[in-house]
């Protein structure tokens, strides 16, 4: 080869590199240009709503725009970009970057965006780091449970205390009495070895899907998104140590939707539906009992104990004001330690079906009475329980084994039996 040839091949080799790097600016621009003529005759996304509930006031109050129109002019133009840069997004606020997030998704439903999942992956990346990070959120608490609040399974969290109080008035529009409540991401008063924060607190429980901002320009995340499950609650021996994270939202959530003032439209069908989920995951649980006892005790391998005859045990009971005396119970640890921590009671793990056996000649059962305190009687503990032996049966499941809630709801023989005995238990209420 001689000298010019080796020359001539590498300018070649040159010009064709940057023929290929316009052809594909070319291409990317028109690209970015088909984009943008597929969404000329759209706006810039305004809010989303609150929630599906229409409210028939004219005067319903509507949130101020978070971003203005030459903001959301300049930010909103990010979309059409291949590849955002990641830097450029730490310099927007918090409810810019939710702007951008709402614009990606609303103009990518019309049309294709270019490089989409990526530019939406970062948008979302930067949002959750945001939430990870916050030293303080400001959630909104239902005055009828004292929990946080739930909102057709979601809980709401907010960047800022302004916008979670304008909030407030548009979810009073509804007839929810909900409050602010600023609370701190970590915890730093607590002693254990493993700390727990408010996301930790929510896995407690179980609101797993979060609404950060609702009202505004908003974002859905899921809890386990934020922080895993603490180690020493999602992979504790639930036998001997008992967590509820499902009991504990099926409770909320009946509680929330039965202390709504409102009438609607299948009404009683929901609400029937909630605590039907709430009394099945209430016979599937272990539960803490507190009892003090003297004599040989057997703790068996699932947690439970096993009295010598001679044994000698007595329950805590709580008393009425009408002198009806109910075994209180405790989903967890963290329920049993806000009544009994540091008292003479010890906990014991018990079944349901053990717990039926001390009512004999009690009145009934209260779950976490220092928290939602739900009272179950007698009557209806043994009604449900029939109820469930019933299912199990059609189902040829073994009595010792208790069948799932998703079961319980997939299976319309077993929803039938389920359905047959709530209207029972409604009956000897009405009565």
């Amino acid at each position: 080869m001689g000298l010019f040839d080796f020359f001539g091949g590498k300018k070649a080799a040159q010009e064709q590199e940057a023929q290929e790097q316009k052809s594909a600016a070319e291409k990317k621009e028109k690209e970015m240009q088909s984009a943008m003529d597929a969404h000329a005759d759209m706006e810039w996304p305004g809010f989303p709503r609150l929630n599906p509930i229409n409210i028939k006031s004219d005067d319903a109050v509507v949130m101020d725009e978070t971003v203005t129109k030459e903001r959301k002019d300049e930010i909103g133009e990010m979309i059409y970009d291949e590849d955002m840069s990641a830097d450029s997004l730490r310099f927007l606020s918090n409810q810019e970057i939710l702007f951008l997030l709402t614009a990606l998704e609303v103009f990518q439903k019309k049309a294709p965006l270019p490089g989409f999942e990526k530019n939406h992956r970062k948008v979302y990346n930067e949002l959750l780091s945001r939430v990870r990070d916050a030293e303080v959120l400001y959630v909104l608490y239902d005055a009828t449970t004292g929990y946080p609040f739930i909102d057709h399974g979601f809980a709401n969290v907010y960047f800022e205390k302004e916008i979670a109080e304008k909030a407030v008035v548009l979810f009073a529009r509804q007839f929810r009495n909900v409050a602010v409540r600023e609370v701190k991401v970590e915890n730093p008063d607590d002693t254990a070895a493993v700390k727990r924060g408010f996301f930790d607190y929510l896995y407690y429980i179980g609101m797993e899907n979060i609404l950060v901002d609702n009202g505004a320009y908003r974002a859905r995340f899921k809890r386990s998104e934020i922080v895993a499950a603490p180690g020493d609650w999602s992979e504790v021996d639930r036998d001997k140590n008992p967590i509820n994270p499902a009991l504990n939202f099926a409770m909320l959530d009946f509680l929330a939707e039965l202390r709504w003032p409102v009438k609607y439209e299948k009404r009683d069908e929901i609400v029937k539906a909630k605590e039907m989920r709430m009394l099945s995951l209430i016979r599937t649980s272990n539960f803490i009992l507190p009892m003090q006892h003297e004599g040989p005790v057997e703790v068996l391998e699932d947690g439970r104990m096993k009295f010598g005859k001679d044994t000698k045990f007595k329950f805590l009971l709580m008393n009425t004001a009408d002198g009806k005396q109910f075994l209180p119970i405790f989903t967890d640890a963290i329920e049993f330690g806000k009544k009994l921590r540091g008292s003479e009671w010890n906990a014991a793990v018990f079944k349901y079906q053990d717990i039926l056996r001390f009512v004999s000649d009690k009145d009934g059962i209260t779950i976490n009475p220092d928290g939602l305190s739900v009272i179950l009687p007698k009557d209806r503990m043994m009604l449900l329980e029939a109820a469930g032996q019933q299912a199990d049966k059609m189902r040829g499941v073994k009595p010792a084994t208790a069948p799932s809630s998703a079961d319980n709801s997939e299976d319309a023989a077993v929803q039938k039996a389920l359905d047959q005995a709530m209207a029972r238990m409604s009956e000897n209420k009405d009565n």
